[in-house]
């Protein structure tokens, strides 16, 4: 699926996003964003839009619109990230293929991201930690980085832990 999800441009409508995926998506909750199995959730926008300097410029008429998404290789994941009490799919598993083409896969650690980022290109590179609120405290929940179109999720703080999901949005 993933091969295809990504070649799927930005904006496309929904419904051919569907009849692409030939999936059978399920809502989550009451958020634009669909569950398409295997540990994908696509993310869709009310309208379409392009950003002119510091304005976004909304066109077209009203839809539902790919923007992006996530992945997750196991539903446990799935359901912490998108903050879900009662999701029943236990569907997700981990991409078969690379998340980035010959570059990046589940098997990628922190620090090799950081080094393949380093060797491409740094203007859209950028790391840090997130933090949840753990019995009033606040608690170390992951590491992440986002390089290019891609969020990747490391839950551990070594530079050797291996990527635990992703978030992508769509080429334009």
């Amino acid at each position: 699926m993933w091969n295809t999800l990504r070649e799927i441009r930005k904006f496309t409508p929904k419904a051919e996003v569907d009849r692409i995926l030939g999936a059978s998506p399920v809502r989550i909750e009451d958020r634009p964003a669909w569950y398409y199995g295997g540990g994908f959730v696509l993310h869709y926008s009310p309208v379409r839009f392009r950003v002119e300097g510091i304005q976004r410029v909304e066109y077209g008429g009203p839809g539902e619109y790919i923007v992006g998404g996530w992945h997750f290789p196991d539903a446990d994941t799935l359901k912490l990230e998108l903050g879900l009490t009662c999701f029943d799919a236990e569907d997700a598993v981990p991409l078969e293929e690379d998340i980035v083409d010959g570059v990046i896969t589940y098997q990628s650690t922190f620090q090799e991201i950081h080094r393949c980022a380093a060797r491409h290109s740094l203007e859209y590179y950028s790391e840090g930690e997130t933090q949840c609120l753990v019995e009033g405290s606040m608690a170390f929940l992951r590491r992440w980085i986002a390089w290019e179109e891609y969020e990747f999720y490391f839950y551990g703080k070594s530079r050797k832990t291996k990527v635990t999901g992703f978030r992508f949005v769509q080429p334009e």
